[in-house]
């Protein structure tokens, strides 16, 4: 009978610390829930400059020795398409092909292309887009490349005569580059 009772207080002893560590589950739990309420309602910063934000002021050299800054955006007048490519990013190496097709009837005025990092790669890009666009190259810490923002690549974009963006895209495909800029 001792047995018995032992084997039922060591039961109900169970049952309670069970109980207590499942409670504790439950909180934690809930303190998660709110930490994560709050993460989703911070404000994040977007990937892609969004349409509507005016560049601030930069310069940069393009491959030419040619100065550009945000006046050049105005200077062919009417919108200018951005494209813009990492040495280092898989994904710039199957969007450049298209982005130099979808721009050649654009003329170099209208079209930048920045490049950023250095070595045999950029001298690729390069070649690929100067017949297209205005190139520029620079390192991650460059002007043009900070005046958008730095956003992930490979990025596009539509810039008005203003300097500020109309459209931002991840893909060629996604930017409604007009057959006319």
């Amino acid at each position: 009978m001792s047995f018995l009772v032992a084997a039922v207080v060591f039961v109900g002893l169970l049952s309670a610390v069970n109980l207590l560590l499942l409670l504790a589950v439950i909180r934690r739990l809930r303190e998660h829930a709110n930490v994560l309420r709050t993460v989703a309602g911070s404000p994040v910063p977007p990937a892609f400059t969004p349409p509507g934000t005016r560049l601030p002021d930069f310069t940069a050299t393009d491959t030419t020795g040619a100065p550009v800054s945000r006046a050049t955006f105005g200077a062919a007048g009417g919108t200018t398409v951005v494209g813009m490519f990492s040495t280092d990013c898989s994904a710039c190496d199957e969007h450049l092909p298209e982005f130099a097709e979808r721009v050649r009837h654009l003329g170099r005025d209208r079209v930048l292309a920045l490049v950023v990092g250095g070595g045999p790669k950029a001298e690729t890009f390069t070649a690929a887009l100067a017949g297209h666009a205005t190139v520029v190259t620079e390192e991650r810490d460059g002007h043009l490349y900070t005046a958008f923002g730095r956003p992930p690549f490979p990025g596009f974009y539509l810039v008005d005569g203003a300097g500020a963006v109309t459209a931002s895209a991840h893909s060629t495909h996604e930017l409604p580059i007009p057959a006319n800029v």
